[in-house]
Order: C-alpha cells, then structure tokens, then sequence
C-alpha cells in the first residue's frame, strides 16, 4: 500500500481538520504533543515520513541475503574443517608444539650447536624439515604448509588423543594413555655423542635425540599416525593382603597356643615371645632373644609355631637336665636342632 507524501509547503496550507484527516490516512504513530496547536500535528506527520521513508531505503533482510550468509558460514566452516586454526603450546622456552584440534602438526625445537645462524628448527616424526632465525618465522612457515596440506596431511580417520608424559625420575619418563603404557625415554648415560636420550618400547631403542621434549614430540605424533609399535603391557600383580586381614591370621594362629596377640607383638604369661609381620607379601618373625632378626616365613601359623618352639625352649632351659622327661629331651634337642638349620641358612 502506498501513501501520498506530503510537503511542508503543502501541510501549511492545509486546516487542523484536514491535518487530522490526513494523520489518520497515512497511519501515522508519532504522538502530537499539542492536539490544539496546528504545528504539532504538521511536525508528526513529517516526522512519521521520514521513518518511512528512511525504512524503505534500508529495508530487513530477505530470503536470499538469509541464503547467501548461511552458504558464507558453510564454506567458512568447511575451511575450519580442511586446515583448522593452529594452536601453539609451549613445553619450555626451547620446545613448541603446535597443534591442529588435537593432533600435533609439527613442533619447534632449538638447536644447541653453537655454530649455527638459524638455531630453531621445524620437526615432524623426528626430522628437520626447516629452519630459521626466530620461533614466529618456523610458526609462519608451518601455518603456510598446513594450509596448503604439505606438511602432516592428516587422515581421515579420526586422530586419537596425544599420549600423557609422566616423569618417573629426572633420567625416566613414561608415555601413557589413559592407564595404557605405551613407551618409555630414558637417559643413555654409556653414550658420548649428544644423542643422550632414547624411547624405548619392550626394552628395544627405537628412537634417539638430544632432548627429552623431542623424544616426548616424537611419541606423540607416531602414536597419532599410528607407527608406534604396540607396547606390551605388564601382567597385573595379585593384591597384598590387607593390615586387618594380616592381623586376622595372625591372630588365629596365636589362638591356637594360647598366645595373647598385643599391639608391640606376641605375649604367654606376659613374657613377650617376638612379633610376627607380614611385608610386601613375605611373613617373617623376630624372636625376642635375638635382637631383631628376622627369620622368613612360609605363614603366619609357621611363624607363631617358632615362638612356640622358642617359648619351650626357654621354659626347658631353666630346669636341670636331669629332671627332664623323655618328651621334654626330645622338645630340647629338636628346638636345637631348629637352630642350627636356621644358623646355616
């Protein structure tokens, strides 16, 4: 629908009445702030022109303008897939890695000799593919490739997670992911030449350099690309018995005897016979005559048995030889005879 518009010249010449009238026609919303006064109702009706007119110069965006900026963030969206935007990381002030999403593109390493003009280098996989003078001229140097899809094209499968560094010793760290080991870098301390640090996979060298950072770089992107060699993973040991259930067979075997079980070891009469343990999985037992030594034990009933035997040992001693009964006799010189196995052992 369209509207007669109407000049100032020509909105003077015209009557309240008429002004009213034509307010209504045009549909005009500006609100006259004086009804009785004729130039109110003129500057309302040529402000509510000038919305409409200023409207019609900048109209909402249609259909096709709705297309061609969903079809702009597809293609942006498809670039960002094809050559994702890189991400550096530091990992010390001589090593980067530089990352696309999640998978390690290349990384940038320094390089020690004292002779060389370009000492910072542009590593893939364990290579130097480029070198320059500053670490913003190896980055640019990347971007450029990975844009172009030279350097570490990735695959289309998908990349997994880079592998977690865990430093065992300032010599030894391992590669792990989740709670999968999947290599080992360790320190060559036989080796002369700088390639001092080695990644190791079930005992066999695979890889050398002279950092750990490039040996951990080197893990990573393998892992990814999936050339590592699959790592062996150690058999689960069985678990150590626990305190309360050591005391519990402890305990067990002292009733037996009839020996009281206290907190600083095993008791008859309160006369302390030793103590009994059990550590890494291996029984032991200490007598209390013999000044801490540990004797190893198949068991906690072996173990409260040779306190049974010492204890009649020391009952046996303070009697003269002549009163002992045949079974007493037999008692001694078998405790003795104990002894002496363990001597020799």
């Amino acid at each position: 629908m369209t509207y007669t518009t109407y000049s100032h010249q020509q909105l003077q010449h015209k009557s309240i009445a008429r002004l009213k009238q034509i307010y209504c026609e045009v549909g005009c919303t500006v609100e006259v702030l004086d009804k009785r006064c004729k130039d109110a109702w003129m500057s309302a009706i040529a402000d509510y022109q000038a919305i409409r007119v200023e409207t019609a110069v900048n109209p909402t965006p249609d259909e096709q303008a709705l297309a061609q900026a969903e079809l702009d963030q597809y293609i942006a969206d498809q670039a960002e897939t094809i050559a994702p935007q890189l991400t550096t990381v530091e990992i010390n002030c001589y090593h980067y890695e530089v990352y696309a999403l999640k998978q390690l593109v290349a990384y940038i390493a320094y390089d020690y000799d004292e002779f060389v003009t370009q000492p910072w280098v542009v590593m893939v996989n364990g290579e130097e593919i480029f070198r320059d003078t500053t670490i913003a001229r190896c980055q640019r140097f990347i971007e450029w490739q990975h844009k172009d899809g030279k350097l570490n094209p990735q695959t289309e499968t998908e990349v997994p997670e880079a592998p977690t560094i865990l430093e065992i010793s300032f010599y030894d760290q391992e590669a792990f992911v989740g709670d999968e080991l999947v290599a080992s870098i360790s320190y060559d301390h036989g080796n002369y030449q700088n390639l001092y640090w080695r990644v190791m996979i079930n005992g066999i060298e695979i890889f050398r350099d002279i950092s750990p950072a490039r040996c951990h770089s080197y893990i990573k992107q393998q892992y990814q690309q999936g050339k590592l060699p699959l790592q062996e993973q150690l058999e689960p040991e069985e678990p150590w018995a626990t305190g309360n259930e050591i005391m519990a067979e402890i305990f067990s075997a002292c009733e037996n005897y009839g020996f009281e079980m206290l907190d600083d070891g095993i008791y008859q009469s309160d006369v302390k016979l030793g103590e009994v343990g059990c550590t890494d999985g291996r029984w032991w037992v200490v007598r209390a005559a013999q000044d801490n030594q540990r004797i190893p034990c198949n068991s906690a009933a072996d173990a409260v048995q040779l306190l049974s035997e010492s204890a009649a040992d020391e009952y046996l001693g303070y009697r003269l030889l002549e009163h002992l009964s045949p079974k007493e006799w037999r008692s001694l010189l078998s405790g003795a005879a104990q002894g002496q196995k363990l001597l020799t052992v």
